[in-house]
């Protein structure tokens, strides 16, 4: 396959390369697609590469697979799935509703209703019901993280592990510095507590109803946004009695602000913007 049609799609920055297996053939070398694609210099430039399936049964409207940056396939990814409902929206194959399969688990996404070819819209998404991981509930700590060039003693990081059918650790009370993000957050992605590496969130506190972030993503370092990640943090801070179950609470991140709510019934909403950015031909190989 030479010549490859794509869809370059953003959830508050968090940006991948999107293929539409409703209308053109799925590549059969993804995990090396999604690298190539996903270099910045010399390719599209992405966080990585999207696949939207068509599904045989009635099951689900679309299947989801995702890759990193690095070739790694995603179990979940709440931006992604934002964007593949609006594609899916905008190309009259679903009205408001769409349930999307990813490799984790089924979630339905709620898309606002869309004015004629537009190339954004606010989607929310029921990610379902959160696993807390960490073994008291609220919080764990690492002592022997591992850096380069590190003389020093290893620094403590309390953390609060959470599933979003995908891995977090997320980690209030520390500067949201780039040393904080990049250096510890790549040592502790794969760190060997969290044995298929995991996201992290670094949390500053604004109010009881306001949270910042920055986000390590497992397999695309940092980036922008993560849908999945900003649930995990409003899930995190709620079980710390930092914010309250049942109530919004914006996510604002380097690419945009998210909002979620933890519903006293178990599943937690996301909500926030998605936006196609172009559309174009991809005739760099490997597909």
């Amino acid at each position: 396959m030479h010549n490859l049609p794509f869809i370059k799609m953003h959830g508050c920055g968090n940006d991948y390369v999107f293929v539409d297996g409703f209308e053109t053939d799925l590549p059969r070398h993804p995990a090396k697609l999604a690298i190539k694609v996903a270099n910045r210099n010399f390719g599209v430039g992405s966080d990585g590469l999207i696949l939207l399936v068509p599904v045989a049964d009635d099951t689900a409207d679309v299947e989801m697979r995702m890759f990193n940056a690095d070739g790694s396939e995603g179990d979940m990814c709440g931006n992604g799935v934002r964007c593949v409902a609006l594609w899916m929206a905008r190309q009259r194959r679903i009205s408001e509703l769409c349930r999307v399969r990813t490799k984790s688990r089924l979630v339905t996404a709620t898309v606002s209703p869309l004015s004629a070819d537009s190339n954004s819209g606010t989607v929310s998404v029921d990610m379902g019901a959160p696993v807390i991981e960490s073994a008291d509930g609220t919080t764990e700590c690492l002592t022997d993280i591992s850096l380069p060039g590190q003389s020093e003693s290893p620094p403590q990081i309390e953390f609060t592990r959470v599933s979003m059918g995908n891995p977090h650790a997320v980690i209030f009370n520390q500067e949201l510095s780039d040393r904080n993000v990049k250096l510890l957050g790549a040592a502790i992605e794969r760190h060997s507590t969290f044995p298929n590496g995991t996201n992290v969130e670094w949390v500053n506190i604004v109010s009881p109803t306001e949270l910042q972030v920055r986000v390590w993503e497992r397999g695309s370092g940092e980036t922008l946004a993560c849908g999945s990640g900003a649930c995990a943090v409003g899930v995190a801070a709620v079980l710390r009695g930092v914010c309250r179950r049942g109530e919004p609470i914006g996510i604002s991140l380097p690419g945009g602000r998210l909002e979620i709510c933890w519903k006293p019934e178990g599943h937690v909403l996301l909500t926030g913007p998605a936006t196609v950015s172009f559309v174009g031909t991809w005739h760099g190989g490997v597909a």
